[in-house]
């Protein structure tokens, strides 16, 4: 068996890798670290407070819309990507801070809101969660946490008379909305 050449496990300081100048006094940059949260900042620190982010979040500007303005500051809006993908927001952005929300056809065709069987205070409202997916929540959050992974119904559970039911696969069934029944119901709007 050959030997294992020790030269490959050295560890290598932070300090020995190179991250240029301070833009501000032209002292080396170091990695360093706060919590979990690793940032590259100046050697001259406190005297200079030069530090910037390892990972970039920063959100470009991809097209100015000169025919929109913004409903705040009147500022022209612009598509923009971030994060969390595209968005359209304000020009002017870190003095305004409006971003419009996107409307699909899904959203505009909405039937009417259906009441929370929970509490029975709020209303069923739908949401998008961070991957794209869409779910039912009560809108009288956080005092109530119901939710749905379903599109609800307003109609009367005939067998246990619960006040919602769930659609399946896209409206041709339906569900009783209670876990402890799930009666299927037939769906008279359904397409056959």
């Amino acid at each position: 068996m050959s030997k294992i050449d020790a030269s490959l496990f050295e560890k290598r300081s932070a300090t020995a890798i190179s991250y240029g100048d301070c833009p501000k006094c032209n002292a080396s940059l170091h990695l360093k670290f706060k919590g979990k949260t690793a940032f590259v900042g100046c050697s001259n620190y406190p005297a200079c407070d030069y530090a910037e982010n390892l990972h970039q979040d920063e959100i470009k500007t991809l097209k100015v819309m000169d025919d929109s303005k913004c409903p705040l500051c009147s500022s022209p809006l612009a598509v923009k990507n971030g994060r969390f993908g595209m968005f359209i927001g304000c020009t002017s952005f870190p003095s305004c801070h409006f971003i419009q929300q996107q409307r699909t056809s899904s959203d505009t065709d909405e039937q009417d809101t259906v009441l929370c069987p929970k509490c029975n205070v709020g209303e069923l409202k739908k949401r998008q969660n961070k991957y794209g997916k869409y779910f039912y929540a009560c809108d009288n959050y956080p005092k109530c946490k119901f939710l749905t992974n379903h599109k609800p119904i307003q109609k009367t559970c005939e067998a246990c008379g619960y006040t919602m039911l769930i659609e399946l696969d896209e409206g041709n069934q339906l569900i009783c909305g209670n876990k402890k029944c799930a009666m299927p119901i037939e769906n008279p709007d359904a397409d056959v």
